[in-house]
């Protein structure tokens, strides 16, 4: 009789265990390890969402002279993210160069040098397309000017997107400064 109650002890003895083990009392993390929804154990985070590109502006400009910088329209994101601007031109043989500027500028600051810029490239042939990214651009007013350096006139077309949530980077944009190019441009055209 007494061997019966011993193991009727050790048996509910166990199951008592197991069950505050289930409800969060028996290992170092409360229980969580075995039971993550269980009473006391936190909440598991949401999943960061995926980043979600929106194209926010599309241009072209054609007749660009040799030494004639491209000014397109001024545009304003609306939240903090990725800028990436595409630039495409007609002949390969083109030196090409893209500013994105914060607020905008004339030609007379461009070529004094005197904008602040979120992204530039030098004046090349490569790569063909070119693509600039700045990365964790604040909300606000950019413009985007494209240089021909030539040999030849040209036309150009542009996309930008704004990428925003998920893995949208805090970094500063590429290139960001200055333009390493700081020949004068001859003229200015206005983007269509």
């Amino acid at each position: 009789m007494n061997g019966a109650r011993g193991t009727l002890t050790i048996a509910s003895g166990l199951a008592l265990a197991m069950t505050l083990g289930a409800c969060g009392g028996s290992d170092t993390k409360g229980g969580c390890s075995a039971n993550p929804t269980g009473p006391g154990c936190p909440a598991t985070p949401s999943p960061t969402p995926p980043p979600v590109r929106t194209i926010i502006k599309t241009g072209s400009c054609n007749d660009i002279g040799v030494d004639t910088l491209c000014f397109f329209n001024p545009f304003t994101t609306t939240q903090k993210g990725d800028l990436d601007v595409t630039v495409d031109w007609t002949f390969p043989e083109d030196s090409i160069q893209a500013l994105v500027s914060s607020g905008t500028c004339t030609l007379d600051q461009i070529n004094g040098n005197q904008c602040s810029y979120i992204a530039t490239t030098p004046a090349s042939t490569t790569p063909k397309p070119r693509v600039l990214t700045a990365k964790g651009v604040a909300a606000g007013t950019y413009q985007l000017y494209v240089g021909n350096r030539g040999p030849r006139t040209e036309s150009v077309s542009v996309q930008v997107g704004l990428t925003t949530g998920g893995t949208a980077s805090s970094d500063v944009g590429t290139n960001a400064g200055r333009r390493e190019d700081v020949r004068p441009y001859a003229g200015s055209v206005a983007a269509h």
